[in-house]
């Protein structure tokens, strides 16, 4: 497989002492304590930050693993864990009333209609933070340094009662997410959105591809362009699709004890179809964004692709095999080799991808353009 590719991302939260002794701390500034904090888990050791790394544009930095480690040693989830990047502006899921699709909703499936409503279930996930309830969560919020933050901002009896602590709890987190630090854009694309800079050769072939319908039509699902408002581009309708990603016979997760996977390696991953009961809609994922794509590897739902490239060299040859797939015995050194079957092949998306017949040149273009959504400018939160 090809190398990946590496830039670091760097962003700037107020330390535990700042906050706590400040009494204008801010929702957002007592979510970054929230967020960072290896005391929220059990056992203790892991945060939201641990999966949701600032420098790394806050995905996981463990990218040996196909999907993040929980809090309890050798407890994995199914997933590739996502950047949580311009995550405000996924709306909640819906259908749209014109074509009928899916629209919105976070994690993969689109089960969380908020930032408040997403950041409360990895703290309650057995694979993931591993408390076993909201009490136990808010039992570790009384005991922080940052503690009374939260009756400042809420009023004394702020974390008394369990269901109101816990609402407190994930609408910091949530305000947090909300703040510059996820949303810079910074990248150079944005610079050259603005009539700042201009792109190189290879970036501009990379973006005529990505937006050709009869090329690479990318921005079919990833809109490059400003709304009619003015909105810089997401990269995402935030629509669902089935891409025909194979299953990944590696992922941890089929190691689990039964009590956490009772189907083991014959566990199948059903997506948007567990959220809304519609059996049209298996294997579907959230389309994200492509938003600093080229540092959040690995990709896909289940982290089936090791790197960039090796995604675009799928999403161009599924249907017709590939020099890359190690999955056949070549009789000639140019001999393609057939993909693996999709996990879900009834829901695959057959027209969009699959076999686009971009060269290797048009491929190395379209690297070089994805890499101009990399947020650029360190930014500070606060």
């Amino acid at each position: 497989m090809r190398a990946a590719l590496h830039v670091m991302i760097v962003t700037i939260v107020p330390s535990a002492a700042a906050c706590s002794a400040d009494p204008s701390t801010t929702k957002a500034q007592l979510g970054a304590l929230v967020f960072a904090d290896t005391k929220l888990s059990r056992p203790e050791g892991q945060g939201c930050a641990d999966c949701h790394t600032a420098r790394v544009a806050f995905r996981d930095p463990e990218t040996s693993h196909t999907s993040s480690m929980g809090a309890v040693a050798g407890r994995f989830g199914v997933r590739n864990a996502p950047t949580a990047m311009y995550a405000r502006y996924v709306p909640p899921l819906h259908k749209d009333d014109h074509d009928q699709r899916w629209i919105g909703g976070l994690f993969w499936d689109g089960r969380a209609n908020t930032l408040e409503e997403q950041a409360g279930g990895p703290l309650l996930n057995p694979l993931e933070m591993n408390n076993p309830d909201k009490a136990s969560v808010v039992a570790t919020i009384r005991r922080a340094s940052y503690e009374p933050a939260f009756r400042e901002l809420f009023g004394p009896h702020a974390l008394d009662d369990v269901d109101t602590g816990f609402a407190h709890v994930t609408e910091v987190i949530a305000a947090f997410e909300r703040t510059a630090a996820f949303e810079p854009f910074s990248s150079k694309y944005d610079r050259y959105l603005a009539g700042e800079t201009s792109l190189s050769d290879a970036e501009q072939r990379g973006l005529a591809i990505f937006e050709d319908p009869a090329r690479g039509n990318c921005a079919g699902c990833h809109p490059s362009r400003p709304g009619p408002d003015g909105a810089l581009p997401l990269f995402t309708d935030f629509g669902y699709a089935n891409l025909g990603i194979p299953k990944y016979g590696n992922n941890k997760f089929y190691d689990q004890p039964q009590e956490m996977n009772p189907d083991g390696d014959h566990y199948i991953d059903h997506g948007l179809m567990t959220t809304v009961k519609d059996p049209a809609q298996d294997g579907k994922f959230r389309v994200p964004t492509l938003r600093n794509i080229a540092v959040t590897p690995p990709y896909g739902h289940n982290g089936y692709f090791e790197n960039l490239p090796f995604l675009l060299d799928f999403l161009n040859s599924r249907d017709v095999g590939s020099r890359e797939v190690g999955t056949c015995s070549r009789s000639s050194p140019l001999a393609l080799c057939a993909w693996p079957a999709a996990e879900v092949p009834a829901t695959m998306d057959r027209h969009s991808i699959g076999h686009l017949g971009l060269t290797e040149q048009d491929i190395q273009d379209l690297l070089a353009f994805l890499q101009t959504l990399t947020d650029e400018v360190p930014s500070a939160s606060h």
